[in-house]
């Protein structure tokens, strides 16, 4: 495991572990053209953090960020608790939106940490509400419509693509190949857990072939693994199927940990 920015990463969890943005949350919904409402909430210590700027991100179908508008920009100091409201912009579409807050850290005595970037939980954004005969309202969209609302993408598993192998890459068995994972300063994952890898015969079915690593790795921007491919089994050598790496990566908006997947890959067995 390539542990470039390890010691970044651990820098960061030191200082902006003790932030969150509470607000909006999981349970809110918001309407295009209505108002939010974000909550920053720290734990008090030595540390004096200033939020520099807050902006509106929505989340695309593939898993990607894209930036809204600019809610907020300044210099505050956050103690402990502080709100803003936010007016959506009317033209947005139904989807899922988070916010992004930008906190800068100094020591006592004038030492200057790393800047933080904190996320709030990704909320439900309607393009509007009605009201039927009897006066019940209800949304234009419905909030279980996964077209609009992907679940894996509610509880935070974005932000972050495998961008190697490359797709239709042909190993030789036996030789090292390179998995590369690269993640956006917004995305809700925090810890590599597990690069698993898989082989698909079918194009549907999947199996596992074997464990390439496990263990516990914080990242910030990206991390690279050299595989030794090598399947202990014979038979799991098929220069037919296609293979893929999954990664196992927890976030801090869910218990439930996030895969992601490499593009799909060939093995052939080593010239004689």
């Amino acid at each position: 495991m390539a542990k470039a920015d390890d010691s970044y990463a651990d820098a960061i969890a030191e200082w902006c572990g003790e932030l969150a943005i509470v607000e909006p949350n999981d349970n809110t919904v918001a309407v295009a053209g209505g108002v939010t409402k974000i909550t920053a909430t720290r734990v008090p210590d030595d540390k004096q953090k200033t939020v520099r700027g807050l902006d509106l991100y929505s989340v695309d179908a593939n898993g990607k960020a894209k930036y809204i508008q600019n809610v907020w920009q300044g210099n505050f100091t956050l103690n402990e608790r502080a709100s803003i409201t936010d007016d959506i912009p009317a033209d947005v579409g139904p989807g899922l939106y988070y916010y992004r807050a930008w906190i800068s850290n100094l020591m006592n005595g004038g030492q200057k940490g790393p800047d933080c970037i904190e996320t709030s939980h990704p909320f439900k954004v309607t393009s509007g509400v009605h009201q039927n005969s009897d006066g019940i309202s209800y949304y234009t969209e419905s909030l279980d419509d996964i077209t609009f609302y992907k679940p894996e993408h509610f509880r935070g598993c974005f932000g972050l693509d495998v961008t190697e192998p490359k797709k239709d890459h042909v190993q030789t068995v036996g030789d090292h190949i390179r998995i590369t994972a690269n993640r956006d300063k917004g995305s809700q994952t925090t810890v590599l857990k597990s690069v698993d890898l898989y082989k698909s015969t079918d194009g549907k079915n999947a199996q596992l072939v074997e464990n390439a690593w496990s263990g516990k790795s914080r990242f910030v921007d990206s991390f690279t693994l050299k595989d030794h491919v090598k399947p202990a089994k014979e038979e799991d050598i098929d220069e037919k199927a296609t293979y893929y790496y999954t990664l196992t990566v927890s976030n801090d908006k869910s218990k439930e940990d996030c895969t992601f997947h490499s593009e799909g890959f060939k093995l052939k067995h080593k010239s004689q």
